[in-house]
């Protein structure tokens, strides 16, 4: 994923999950009370889906444009507002971390699409104290690790306007050549005493010169083939070949002796035709513990790690949760289906307050029949019910932190993102 702000008025990455339609994202992220924010956010540990060279790719950008530029830099003055800001002509770069080459984004295949919402004539140009997303879509034609740089110019006015240009470079996009054909997954079982075990299987034709296995932690565990597992978890293989270094990610080792009762629903929001608007959302009951989430796409690209991945075009989804204890829920055949219309996704009556909330979150606009749900970042559901009209949700039980509030009816989905604090 990615972020503004860096040590000046403010800049922003302009990227984004996985689709072949050059399509404009659509603006429905929730900051809540939020003046400036970008979604994902890398100060969030969220980072950009890895690509595939020649496969689809798109990956969506929210960003919400603070109105004051002292809401960025307490440098300026509390009174100035932020006129807009203008991603700089050829602003964005992308450095191959290994050969230092540079490239716009539409020389490896991966233009950008911004949506200003018609806000301005220029679509790189956006105004402030307005939520605005940019998406990268294509079909990348290079591989490599890139650092990806933005420059931007911001706009404000003290007696006249200026202009102050800032870059930001804090992130890095993953496009991998096509050099795995499948990862076998050989389960672990406590109770006889069996390890479990991987075995990368590479592409035809592929000739690796070096394999490396890796934990969750990013500690080597093996660099052949087949590694043995100790310990469930998640882990990655790093393959080599005189061309190319790939590192593939989201394998799950379970052990099978473990009593596990999670379960787990997959909730669809449809796409428009042509459209990136599609969001699914997975309700985990009796994990154990804190679970990680994993949204794959057809192609087996991960488009997403939190309970809720938006910004989806129609296709067909898996997700993989895992609990602490090594439980693992996967659902296939997740279809996001195309329609002509998808509703009223926005569901924009529906607000929750005060947010952040220490006691009871009111809900109130909630149409007829709709369903409510508030999960942890982690997707751990903390709470559902069936309400219309308004509401209040006792919240004083619940930890500290972020949560996502979604309201579904048969025809939309909103998810709003809401914060307890004391």
């Amino acid at each position: 994923m990615k972020h503004l702000i860096a040590g000046g008025l403010f800049a922003f990455s302009l990227f984004g999950a996985t689709c072949a339609m050059q399509a404009q994202c659509a603006i429905d992220f929730d900051f809540g009370e939020s003046t400036f924010g970008v979604s994902p956010d890398p100060n969030l540990g969220e980072t950009f889906v890895t690509g595939v060279l020649d496969q689809p790719y798109s990956d969506v950008l929210h960003i919400l444009i603070p109105t004051s530029a002292a809401d960025i830099d307490d440098q300026f003055p509390p009174t100035l507002p932020i006129d807009s800001v203008v991603v700089a002509e050829n602003g964005v770069v992308l450095t191959d971390t290994v050969t230092n080459e540079t490239f716009l984004p539409e020389e490896i295949g991966l233009p950008l699409v911004y949506n200003n919402n018609g806000d301005s004539g220029n679509e790189a140009s956006f105004l402030g104290g307005q939520q605005y997303c940019a998406a990268i879509q294509g079909t990348p034609n290079r591989a490599g690790i890139y650092r990806i740089s933005i420059d931007v110019l911001g706009w404000a006015t003290i007696f006249t306007p200026f202009n102050a240009p800032y870059t930001f470079d804090n992130f890095t996009l993953r496009i991998n050549c096509p050099l795995v054909e499948d990862v076998e997954v050989t389960p672990a079982n406590s109770l006889d005493g069996t390890n479990g075990s991987l075995t990368v299987i590479l592409a035809e034709g592929v000739e690796a010169t070096s394999i490396a296995w890796f934990n969750e932690f990013g500690v080597q565990i093996g660099s052949e083939a087949t590694v043995t597992v100790d310990n469930p978890g998640t882990f990655s293989v790093q393959v080599t070949t005189d061309d190319c270094d790939s590192v593939f990610e989201g394998y799950v080792v379970i052990d099978v002796g473990v009593d596990c009762f999670m379960t787990a629903e997959a909730v669809v929001v449809p796409a428009g035709i042509g459209a990136m608007d599609g969001s699914a959302t997975v309700n985990v009951e009796n994990a154990n513990g804190e679970v990680q989430v994993s949204w794959f796409n057809e192609a087996g690209l991960l488009v997403g790690t939190s309970s809720t991945v938006e910004g989806l075009g129609a296709g067909i989804y898996s997700v993989l949760i895992e609990d602490e204890l090594g439980c693992v829920v996967e659902l296939f055949d997740v279809v996001v289906e195309e329609v002509d219309s998808v509703g009223d996704n926005a569901l924009t009556h529906v607000v929750a307050f005060p947010n952040p909330s220490s006691k009871v979150l009111f809900i109130d606009g909630v149409p007829s029949n709709a369903s409510l749900t508030l999960t942890g970042m982690n997707g751990q559901l903390v709470w559902q019910g069936v309400v219309a009209g308004g509401r209040g949700v006792d919240v004083s039980g619940l930890p500290e932190g972020f949560y996502m509030l979604g309201v579904q009816t048969a025809q939309a989905q909103r998810t709003l993102r809401v914060v307890v604090a004391r």
